[in-house]
């Protein structure tokens, strides 16, 4: 992509997310860290940008005048705010991985001209396994979104869907590590609480979820149904813990938790 700014990719606010999109663009060998610049207030994060070697910025409208593509990597309850400051800027392109804030709303605070990208990613891509659903404005160009489109592809799987339904990929991969997370810790309290001794419990289970998820991975159109149907043996073991959850209600516990997560991320984008 050809640019006459001095960055490629610009970062306002670089929280966890943000810290993952530009470790992950340097791991896949995307970008050079002297590509990338960032704007966030917190010194700790000046530290730890510094450290990165990433070039920080004084204040955001430097780094969206002197970046190609800039990341929008600020909480909602801020956004509006960091759009009224960043109006009037000459910005080439905004990429935001703001929950729930529409690219209409960007457009009303920047002007209807300026290109954007909604983007739903989450932080495994920044070791380049990483899930990333994507739209864009009418007036994104292709080589704007098809260079964005490449950054997420070289940190993992990448798709585009309609922007009305980047709410609910919020459930679908832009939350569901914390579900995993909080699953393995519950399996793990259980088998410590049982006298299993945690760094071996966790070696274990860890290469239990690595390993289940390429074996899903590399038979993708094989129903997940059949996976479970596999480990389950008749008047086995397994079978008796799979139909404890069914009959507890896991689908629904789920179905619940969806519902909560797509209810915000449609609230903060109010």
């Amino acid at each position: 992509m050809k640019t006459d700014r001095k960055y490629i990719l610009g970062f306002v606010g670089c929280g966890h997310m943000g810290l993952a999109i530009a470790r992950g663009s340097i791991v896949s060998e995307y970008l050079e860290r002297r590509e990338i610049c960032v704007y966030d207030p917190s010194e700790e994060v000046q530290e730890i940008c510094r450290s990165e070697s990433f070039a920080v910025m004084e204040n955001m409208r430097e780094a969206a005048e002197n970046c190609h593509v800039l990341v929008l990597a600020v909480t909602p309850q801020i956004c509006d705010a960091v759009l009224d400051e960043l109006a009037g800027s000459r910005i080439n392109c905004i990429l935001s991985i703001v929950t729930g804030v529409s690219i209409a709303h960007i457009q009303e605070k920047l002007g209807s001209d300026v290109a954007v990208v909604r983007a739903m990613p989450n932080t495994p891509l920044q070791i380049r396994e990483g899930s990333t659903a994507l739209c864009r404005s009418e007036s994104c160009k292709a080589d704007e979104y098809d260079f964005v489109f490449r950054l997420f592809r070289h940190m993992g799987v990448t798709r585009t869907v309609p922007e009305e339904q980047l709410n609910a990929f919020v459930s679908v991969h832009g939350s569901t590590p914390a579900y995993f997370y909080y699953l393995a810790e519950c399996i793990l309290n259980d088998l410590v609480e049982r006298g299993i001794d945690e760094e071996t419990a966790r070696a274990l289970l860890v290469q239990t979820l690595v390993g289940s998820g390429k074996l899903l991975q590399k038979n993708a159109s094989k129903p997940i149904s059949e996976f479970i149907d596999e480990v389950c043996s008749k008047g086995g073991t397994t079978i008796q813990a799979v139909q404890s959850m069914r009959e507890d209600g896991l689908q629904e516990i789920i179905h619940k938790a969806n519902e909560k997560c797509i209810r915000r991320a449609e609230e903060l984008g109010r």
